[in-house]
């Protein structure tokens, strides 16, 4: 490809049409391609930063991967356990919990998921202090003797429990046939809140102690929460973790507890892109119609261009670089602007959220290059594919016809 395509492409862009309609249709098409490719960017950033907001939350309250047997059937956090965890220089830490539901009784009465804790290891894990909002994260200090509970937001709110508020728990477990259930009472020392309604409204923890006794399981647990160095490790950790745990025990990712959360946000990731995608295709479609005019007024200059011995290749490529530089100078500028856009709202969070109703204050951003490359380089193939069929119909005139036809 000669420069001397280059030149009359760039001659033909530049020129006074003589059709003001076909000018406005280039520059129709030029900014199509610009915003589609900037909406593009900035709704794909916000779906990311949602995405990664909602999983942060989720992993914050629970962790990567959890070890659990089948139907919860207790088991030994043994020595051998312990040293398969310790022996994958990919796990940054674990926790054994114990996890059951129960009736929590204040002055209202909700039924709980209740999480049995252990205090020395669950700082590895869990994100619980950073959450408090009330009280402290310590679970073995309280006023009265009492063992302590710290309650969600939202189960604060509906048992009526504040601060200092002694409840009972009430267990499913039952020892035998005319037993009651256990039950014990508990001291409220905090309250937490993660921004995340379905947590915070039917979670609370106690101590691996009181839950062991709680739930009639002595020097036995139901799970352990394990943290790696990064998320992307989760399915290969899970995978050799399987392979080496016996019956029933097996391990579980975030992905597999929150498995319809994870599919939905994909989809709607993919469904957003594609329908913000036919910005991109409308605008193609302008690039292409525009050519095809181009193409009709230009026909004088293409036969004598021909005349003076271009070949149809050399004019095929003159109008595809035509379009070319349309879409190159549309998807940089467009990249640009949407790069910019994410950058000031994540510096200056311009676009504010109102916290009582989303958990975030300002519109979450999170940029992916991965995703800025494929937006770009669809753009350019979608302009392309539009340049193929005036380009060819330019080339197969010839002198005659054009003669002709005038």
């Amino acid at each position: 490809m000669s420069s001397l395509e280059l030149f009359i492409a760039k001659r033909y862009l530049q020129s006074k049409r003589k059709t003001a309609f076909i000018s406005t249709i280039t520059y129709v098409s030029f900014l199509g391609i610009t915003l589609g490719v900037a909406v593009l960017v900035i709704v794909m950033s916000v779906m990311n930063g949602f995405e990664t907001e909602v999983r942060t939350r989720f992993i914050s309250n629970d962790s990567h991967i959890r070890i659990r047997s089948f139907n919860d059937r207790p088991f030994s956090y043994d020595e051998n356990l312990q040293s398969l965890l310790l022996a994958d220089s990919l796990i940054t830490g674990h926790s054994p919990f114990i996890e059951s539901y129960g009736m929590i009784k204040g002055d209202y009465t909700e039924g709980a998921l209740v999480r049995g804790i252990d205090q020395t290891t669950i700082s590895s894990i869990s994100l619980l202090k950073d959450q408090m909002i009330a009280g402290k994260s310590d679970l073995h200090n309280s006023k009265t003797g009492l063992p302590c509970i710290i309650l969600g937001k939202g189960m604060a709110d509906k048992t009526a429990s504040i601060i200092g508020s002694e409840l009972f728990i009430i267990s499913p477990a039952i020892s035998s046939t005319f037993s009651q259930p256990p039950v014990m009472k508990f001291e409220v020392t905090g309250i937490f809140e993660t921004g995340l309604a379905e947590v915070d409204g039917s979670l609370a923890y106690i101590t691996l102690e009181s839950a062991q006794k709680l739930f009639k399981m002595p020097d036995k647990i139901n799970g352990v929460y394990i943290k790696l160095s990064s998320l992307k490790h989760t399915d290969n950790v899970k995978e050799i973790l399987n392979q080496e745990l016996e019956y029933p025990k097996n391990a579980v990712s975030w992905k597999d507890m929150h498995r319809n959360l994870y599919a939905w946000m994909e989809i709607e990731k993919m469904m957003m892109g594609t329908i913000l995608s036919l910005i991109i295709i409308i605008a193609a479609f302008n690039i292409l119609s525009s050519l095809i005019m181009i193409v009709m007024e230009k026909k004088q200059e293409i036969g004598i261009l021909m005349a003076m011995g271009a070949t149809k290749n050399i004019i095929m490529r003159i109008f595809m670089l035509q379009g070319m530089i349309i879409g190159i100078i549309g998807t940089i500028l467009g990249l640009l602007i949407g790069i910019a856009v994410c950058y000031i709202q994540l510096k200056y969070q311009i676009v504010s959220l109102p916290g009582d109703i989303y958990f975030i204050n300002a519109m979450p951003i999170q940029m992916k290059y991965e995703d800025i490359i494929i937006i770009g380089i669809v753009s350019l193939i979608l302009t392309f594919l539009s340049t193929i069929y005036p380009s060819r119909q330019a080339s197969k005139m010839t002198p005659a016809q054009i003669i002709r036809d005038e």
